[in-house]
């Protein structure tokens, strides 16, 4: 889940959104000040949330430090390969 930092224009009020639509647009324009990202394993808000990949660089979420180190559910070292080893995965499709 994401959460946005935003502040008004002309008084400089700062809001958390879920949705950008949340937002009166009434009072001027809004600017995005950042985001927010949940842990995908605890889905709470921390401060080490980060994003992570797994062995071969495919996205897998972001993760807080204690869930990524207990509960991640991907590979963090290679995944086996026909081509390395001999047996696993394929990295290339000419069959």
């Amino acid at each position: 889940m994401i959460r946005y930092v935003c502040t008004q224009e002309t008084t400089n009020k700062t809001e958390t959104v879920y949705y950008l639509d949340e937002l009166d647009d009434t009072l001027g324009e809004w600017f995005i000040d950042y985001k927010e990202h949940s842990c995908k394993g605890c889905q709470e808000f921390k401060e080490d949330v980060v994003k992570c990949s797994d062995w071969y660089g495919i996205y897998t979420g972001h993760y807080c430090t204690k869930c990524y180190e207990t509960n991640y559910p991907y590979k963090k070292e290679r995944y086996p390969t026909i081509e390395k080893d001999g047996y696993g995965e394929r990295l290339e499709d000419d069959y």
